[in-house]
């Protein structure tokens, strides 16, 4: 195991550490310890004679695993055990990147190291959230830099790995924003890139189609001929309406076939209603309470539109299916 295309890690190797997990050309001296109490897998390894250092005496013998893993996911996992009675955050850190936390999933899958599964999938639950609430604040604030559109389809194959479904709705639907270069899949530090299934492919494909068409859906129904309740100028906030509803075939207009079904009409209708002649509770309609109702269909949804199996643990219960949305 020991040649001289073995290298230490520079961050990862303690000298009075007791165990040496090795994987492709790089070792970790660490500590046995904490990973015999996190994961059954090590623990099981550990107690069963393993090879050790060969300029060691018996009595400070340091037992040698090879792993078959990447030793960047290997490296990322092992940052979290440091002697203590509980797991650490990735690197200390209050925002790990994308990397990190899909290491740590595919680590602590692969070694039964739950806790370290779960804080990692509550992370992405945050990120990738399955109710509508929450998705609109993921994309108020935003998400980490570190975590770009092709990370979605890490994502898709991550909750498939851990099966945890709510996931992959929108992890799915932000792969349909990535375009042609969804293609050539996400590509890593170490070279590799990684692919969606032909099955999910092929959902993306479609749910692109399926995004257009809500879009679509949501810009016709957004000025139908209904003022709001307690509407002061009735007869001129349906002439507004209908002008807002006319003007949408502006072949200019994006609105209408953007895939971006969540997208707000704040700017559209501001632009075609410039000397404000909706009265304020037609206005606050169109700006917040119309768009909201037709986005919580599209997202009740989302799950079939995407060409999954609906959810029952998806969102808010949608009275509406997606054969009635087209």
């Amino acid at each position: 195991m020991h040649t001289s295309t073995v290298k230490r890690d520079s961050e990862l190797w303690f000298d009075d550490g007791n165990l040496i997990l090795v994987t492709g050309n790089v070792e970790f001296k660490v500590y046995r310890g904490p990973l015999i109490a996190h994961s059954p897998i090590f623990k099981d390894m550990l107690s069963l004679p393993q090879p050790s250092e060969p300029d060691q005496s018996s009595e400070n013998a340091c037992p040698v695993i090879p792993l078959h893993d990447s030793a960047d996911d290997l490296r990322h996992a092992l940052r979290v055990f440091v002697p203590g009675n509980s797991l650490r955050s990735v690197a200390g850190a209050t925002e790990p990147t994308y990397d990190e936390v899909a290491a740590c999933i595919r680590i602590g899958h692969k070694y039964q190291i739950d806790e370290l599964v779960q804080r990692n999938i509550t992370f992405l639950q945050k990120l990738y959230p399955s109710d509508y609430n929450s998705f609109l604040a993921t994309r108020r604030n935003h998400r980490p830099p570190s975590f770009t559109r092709a990370h979605a389809i890490g994502v898709v194959n991550l909750a498939r790995l851990v099966n945890v479904p709510s996931l992959i709705p929108i992890a799915l639907m932000e792969c349909c924003t990535i375009g042609a270069n969804i293609v050539h899949g996400l590509l890593h530090a170490d070279g590799t890139r990684e692919m969606l299934t032909p099955e999910d492919l092929g959902r993306c494909f479609v749910g692109r189609a399926r995004m257009g068409q809500a879009s679509a859906r949501i810009a016709h129904q957004m000025f139908r001929q209904t003022v709001a309740r307690g509407c002061r100028r009735p007869a001129c906030c349906q002439r507004v309406l209908l002008r807002l509803l006319t003007e949408l075939g502006d072949g200019r207009i994006e609105l209408v076939s953007n895939i971006d079904w969540w997208a707000s009409w704040t700017e559209y209708v501001d632009g075609k209603d410039e000397d404000r002649e909706l009265c304020g509770r037609c206005y606050r309609m169109l700006d917040e309470d119309r768009p909201m109702q037709l986005q919580r269909e599209v997202w009740g949804v989302l799950p079939t539109m995407m060409g999954l199996p609906q959810m029952e643990d998806w969102g808010e219960k949608s009275k509406v299916r997606w054969a009635d949305l087209q």
